[in-house]
């Protein structure tokens, strides 16, 4: 077998324990964590084990988020535009539920997906219900060029709200989390 070295039976009987500077390496000690803190998902208990699958399979998946994230803006702005009017104020509270109902069920790594993708959720939406409602208008490219800015500074509240309530549903959950870890250590 390449790379490995083969000791002769007498020879590994008489072979020497390691040792370090000061005498022999003690091997690492193992002690059992009974709150199961430092290693995610193994508890001192089988029951505690079980809890955290259980947390573990609970957890939305992405598609939910992405649902709550671009599903709820959506419907915001089609039920704007069937209403007869732009999109206003139902777009502007369902993007924010939605942002918020997004930043909510994802996990931590997923926040920044939830906040970046905030702006060109907005515009997309608001921009496509806008075209879909007016597209006689918008025959030739010049006229969307120009309403692109206008359709910008248009939705841009709404956006700002969306973020915000996104943001302030992060640092409840990061309030909410230290005081759990408080109360357990």
């Amino acid at each position: 077998m390449a790379g490995q070295r083969m000791i002769p039976k007498e020879a590994a009987d008489q072979r020497r324990p390691r040792t370090g500077a000061h005498g022999p390496v003690p091997a690492p000690r193992r002690e059992p964590d009974p709150a199961g803190q430092g290693r995610p998902g193994r508890g001192g208990s089988r029951t505690a084990g079980r809890a955290a699958d259980r947390s573990r399979s609970r957890r939305p998946t992405a598609a939910v988020v992405v649902t709550a994230a671009l599903g709820l803006p959506l419907l915001g702005a089609l039920g704007g535009e069937l209403l007869g009017s732009s999109p206003g104020p139902g777009f502007t509270v369902l993007t924010v539920l939605g942002f918020a109902l997004a930043a909510q069920l994802a996990r931590r790594a997923g926040w920044w997906w939830v906040l970046s993708s905030v702006a060109p959720v907005v515009l997309a939406w608001y921009a496509g219900a806008e075209y879909l409602a007016h597209r006689e208008k918008y025959a030739g490219g010049r006229e969307v060029a120009a309403d692109l800015a206008r359709w910008a500074a248009g939705c841009f509240p709404t956006m700002a709200w969306a973020l915000g309530a996104a943001l302030l549903v992060i640092a409840v959950r990061l309030v909410r989390e230290r005081r759990a870890e408080v109360h357990r250590g």
